[in-house]
């Protein structure tokens, strides 16, 4: 039996290509913009904001170090600092939870 071969389309060119059974996962849905998390390891340098601390879109909130550089993680929507769950100097995991926000 043949497989139907799925379309794939790149810069206006058009391709065919085999999807292997099992190699989609589902859609889980966009990550909580008020949850701040690490997107890769590494140890924080600074935190900027503390419980209570309005925040706006572009408001660094924390450093995180990985692969020896400094990468600001800012706020993406405006609200008040609910928790901080890191200090400086803590290593951290991706994924890991750093800074919660309560949105306006």
């Amino acid at each position: 039996m043949e497989k139907e071969l799925g379309r794939l389309v790149i810069d206006d060119t058009e391709y065919s290509t085999e999807v292997p059974d099992n190699s989609l996962r589902p859609f889980k849905g966009f990550p909580d913009r008020n949850l701040i998390t690490a997107f890769i390891p590494g140890g924080i340098v600074e935190v900027r904001v503390k419980v209570g601390d309005r925040v706006e879109p572009g408001t660094v909130l924390l450093l995180l170090e990985a692969m020896k550089m400094h990468n600001e993680l800012s706020s993406e929507t405006s609200g008040e600092v609910k928790a901080v769950h890191v200090k400086a100097g803590e290593n951290v995991q991706k994924g890991q939870l750093l800074i919660e926000i309560n949105q306006d």
